[in-house]
């Protein structure tokens, strides 16, 4: 289903008029479009992507002319990603033409031509994530100081929604964008405190670290573009970053990863990426009453976790002896690099009445609910979900990098790449008060 230019479906969601490409392919695909009367208008240009995204027009009429059994072929080439009443897009029909054609005529080249991919707030949405439950209150706590230590401190980039000025997060973080912060809103919804909670549970494992934010997420559809990610990405490269932690995702058809985010994982690989595994578990036995779970497949990658460039979180159970009940196993996902608590953190929050808000993923809009509770000042809350593993795992990494007096980035090879028949790492990096361990898996 398409609404507000976006092909919604079970698997995936993306622009439908819109296609990313590489200059090197423009001639080619230029011609083809032109001999279908489809035209290209520029809409940005990426240097540091190496990619060009333009906007189509006559999509619909132009795929008319194409071969009438290309719609069976796109069909068995994507055999088990359709559902029931679901058809391939324009978009799909002229992309595998494109591919078809060229393989056809240059002995197997293909062009690099992709799709403008949608992704959403892991916590925000039963299309990529699913219902870990809702935000709740808790008594104040205080974050760690840093240390006296006079050493640069590890910089993490957090790729989110805007945040929250918190006061307890003070002196911790910069701004990434103008529009970094959260403006005044007269209603105050759960989700617009994403940010700030992902923030403070990594700040809880890395005292020393300096939080940048950048702003991502669309705060009121709680959805990003691939290309507004990875543009957002390759820009961070201007900030001295050592770590990002990404608590968005999205999922692809056929099950690869994404050319837009490819390329920008590619080019930022001395910035250690961790993110999110993805909410989309279904262990229905160990779920509260009432859970909605995610439409996914616990077996369907999301992405950026599954990247190869990528440290993927998974979410431990509170006894921290399984994964929990929203969060794929490693039999499942065996794309997980590492577990970490998940459940019932302990982080910032937005002070005062916050109503709960649901993603109705169809209309790809936010809606507020009847459920809400009262944040006394200046705003703590418990909440679960991979988002929180992901920030709990990149801060406790960041923490023992600086600890040990290692770059973040030796770390995380030393941990994930160097040795890949090593046994499972486990180290505790949590505060006094902290929560368990962070268990690293190969």
């Amino acid at each position: 289903m398409a609404d507000y230019n976006v092909v919604r479906r079970r698997i995936e969601a993306f622009r439908s008029d819109e296609i990313v490409l590489d200059p090197k392919d423009l001639r080619q695909v230029r011609q083809r479009l032109d001999a279908l009367r489809i035209t290209m208008t520029p809409l940005a240009t990426s240097t540091r992507l190496g990619l060009h995204r333009y906007r189509l027009g006559g999509l619909a009429t132009g795929v008319e002319s194409l071969d009438p059994g290309l719609v069976a072929r796109v069909r068995a080439a994507a055999a088990g990603t359709y559902m029931e009443g679901e058809t391939p897009a324009p978009l799909d029909l002229l992309l595998f033409h494109l591919r078809e054609a060229s393989a056809a005529g240059h002995r197997g080249y293909q062009p690099v031509v992709a799709k403008v991919r949608v992704y959403e707030n892991i916590e925000g949405s039963p299309y990529s994530g699913g219902s870990a439950g809702d935000p709740q209150p808790i008594p104040a706590f205080e974050l760690r100081p840093p240390s006296e230590s006079t050493r640069r401190r590890p910089r993490i980039g957090i790729l989110d929604t805007p945040l929250h000025p918190h006061p307890q997060l003070a002196g911790r973080y910069l701004l990434g964008t103008p529009d970094a912060l959260l403006p005044e809103q007269e209603q105050q919804v759960s989700f617009s405190g994403h940010a700030l909670f992902v923030a403070s549970v990594a700040a809880r494992q890395a005292p020393d670290a300096e939080f940048v934010i950048y702003p991502v997420l669309d705060a009121k559809t709680l959805t990003t573009g691939s290309w507004e990610l990875a543009t957002t990405m390759v820009g961070t490269l201007d900030d001295d970053l050592d770590m990002m932690i990404i608590a968005l995702g999205g999922a692809t058809a056929d099950g690869r990863e994404p050319l837009v985010l490819a390329r920008a994982c590619e080019r930022t690989s001395g910035i250690v990426k961790v993110a999110a595994l993805g909410n989309n578990g279904q262990n229905r036995a160990a779920a509260p009453e009432g859970t909605q779970f995610s439409e996914l497949p616990p077996n369907t990658p999301i992405w950026p976790a599954a990247s190869s460039t990528v440290i993927a979180v998974g979410a431990r159970n509170e006894a921290g002896d399984a994964a929990a009940y929203f969060s794929p196993t490693l039999e499942e996902a065996p794309w997980t690099d590492c577990t970490a608590p998940g459940m019932h953190l302990p982080g910032l929050f937005l002070p005062g009445r916050v109503w709960m808000a649901d993603l109705d993923v169809v209309a790809g809009v936010v809606k507020v609910t009847d459920r809400w509770a009262d944040f006394p000042a200046p705003g703590h809350a418990t909440w679960s979900g991979t988002s929180f593993a992901a920030a709990y795992a990149g801060g406790a990494i960041a923490q023992k990098a600086y600890e040990q007096g290692v770059s973040v980035r030796e770390l995380a090879d030393e941990l994930f790449w160097e040795d890949p028949d090593r046994a499972p790492t486990t180290f505790d990096s949590a505060a006094p008060a902290g929560i368990d361990i962070v268990r690293f898996m190969k």
